[in-house]
Protein backbone atom coordinates (compact mmCIF):
# COMPACT_ATOMS: atom_id res chain seq x y z
CA UNK A 1 0.00 0.00 0.00
CA UNK A 2 1.37 3.43 -0.92
CA UNK A 3 1.80 6.39 1.42
CA UNK A 4 -1.61 7.28 2.77
CA UNK A 5 -1.71 11.01 2.01
CA UNK A 6 -1.88 12.55 -1.44
CA UNK A 7 0.82 14.60 -3.12
CA UNK A 8 1.19 18.09 -1.66
CA UNK A 9 3.03 20.98 -3.36
CA UNK A 10 6.82 20.68 -2.94
CA UNK A 11 7.41 24.15 -1.49
CA UNK A 12 9.56 25.60 1.28
CA UNK A 13 6.49 26.47 3.36
CA UNK A 14 5.10 22.94 3.12
CA UNK A 15 8.48 21.44 4.01
CA UNK A 16 8.64 23.72 7.06
CA UNK A 17 5.35 22.15 8.18
CA UNK A 18 6.53 18.56 7.65
CA UNK A 19 6.94 16.45 10.79
CA UNK A 20 10.12 16.38 12.86
CA UNK A 21 9.78 12.61 13.10
CA UNK A 22 11.14 9.49 11.48
CA UNK A 23 9.25 8.00 8.57
CA UNK A 24 9.06 7.67 4.81
CA UNK A 25 8.35 10.12 2.02
CA UNK A 26 7.69 10.23 -1.70
CA UNK A 27 8.71 12.81 -4.30
CA UNK A 28 6.29 13.31 -7.20
CA UNK A 29 6.67 14.60 -10.76
CA UNK A 30 3.99 14.80 -13.46
CA UNK A 31 1.48 13.02 -11.24
CA UNK A 32 3.67 10.01 -10.45
CA UNK A 33 6.14 8.99 -7.77
CA UNK A 34 9.77 9.33 -8.88
CA UNK A 35 11.43 8.61 -5.53
CA UNK A 36 10.75 6.95 -2.19
CA UNK A 37 12.98 7.93 0.71
CA UNK A 38 13.26 7.34 4.42
CA UNK A 39 14.29 9.33 7.45
CA UNK A 40 15.43 6.77 9.94
CA UNK A 41 18.96 7.20 11.25
CA UNK A 42 20.18 9.40 14.08
CA UNK A 43 18.71 12.90 13.87
CA UNK A 44 17.06 12.26 10.49
CA UNK A 45 13.52 13.57 10.23
CA UNK A 46 11.04 13.79 7.39
CA UNK A 47 11.37 17.59 7.41
CA UNK A 48 15.19 17.45 7.17
CA UNK A 49 15.10 14.84 4.41
CA UNK A 50 12.62 16.84 2.33
CA UNK A 51 14.62 20.04 2.87
CA UNK A 52 17.75 18.28 1.63
CA UNK A 53 15.97 17.12 -1.50
CA UNK A 54 14.49 20.57 -2.05
CA UNK A 55 17.95 22.13 -1.96
CA UNK A 56 19.48 19.47 -4.19
CA UNK A 57 16.68 18.80 -6.67
CA UNK A 58 19.01 18.59 -9.65
CA UNK A 59 18.88 14.77 -9.67
CA UNK A 60 17.18 14.96 -13.06
CA UNK A 61 15.67 17.44 -15.48
CA UNK A 62 12.33 16.21 -14.15
CA UNK A 63 10.97 18.80 -11.79
CA UNK A 64 9.66 17.59 -8.45
CA UNK A 65 6.21 19.08 -8.10
CA UNK A 66 4.89 17.28 -5.05
CA UNK A 67 5.69 15.27 -1.98
CA UNK A 68 3.93 13.12 0.56
CA UNK A 69 5.03 11.45 3.78
CA UNK A 70 4.07 9.05 6.49
CA UNK A 71 5.38 8.97 10.05
CA UNK A 72 6.56 5.43 10.79
CA UNK A 73 7.91 3.78 13.92
CA UNK A 74 9.98 1.45 11.71
CA UNK A 75 10.92 3.50 8.61
CA UNK A 76 13.24 0.79 7.24
CA UNK A 77 10.44 -1.79 7.14
CA UNK A 78 7.91 0.68 5.71
CA UNK A 79 10.39 1.83 3.05
CA UNK A 80 10.98 -1.77 1.97
CA UNK A 81 7.18 -2.34 1.78
CA UNK A 82 6.69 0.77 -0.38
CA UNK A 83 9.40 -0.26 -2.85
CA UNK A 84 8.07 -3.83 -3.02
CA UNK A 85 4.50 -2.64 -3.64
CA UNK A 86 5.61 -0.12 -6.28
CA UNK A 87 7.67 -2.75 -8.11
CA UNK A 88 4.74 -5.19 -8.06
CA UNK A 89 2.38 -2.58 -9.50
CA UNK A 90 4.74 -1.03 -12.08
CA UNK A 91 7.25 -3.82 -12.82
CA UNK A 92 10.11 -1.42 -12.02
CA UNK A 93 11.40 0.77 -9.21
CA UNK A 94 10.63 4.51 -8.99
CA UNK A 95 12.93 6.37 -11.38
CA UNK A 96 15.34 7.81 -8.80
CA UNK A 97 15.43 4.63 -6.71
CA UNK A 98 16.75 2.63 -9.67
CA UNK A 99 20.46 3.23 -10.37
CA UNK A 100 20.04 1.71 -13.85
CA UNK A 101 17.54 4.44 -14.80
CA UNK A 102 19.17 7.50 -13.21
CA UNK A 103 20.23 10.19 -15.69
CA UNK A 104 23.96 10.35 -16.31
CA UNK A 105 24.30 14.00 -17.32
Amino acid sequence: MSISNASLPFTESLIAAAPEATGVFALWSSGGIVYYGKASAGAATIRNALAGHYLGRALSNQRVTGCSWEVAADPERRYDELLKDYAAAHHCMPLWNDPQRLPTD
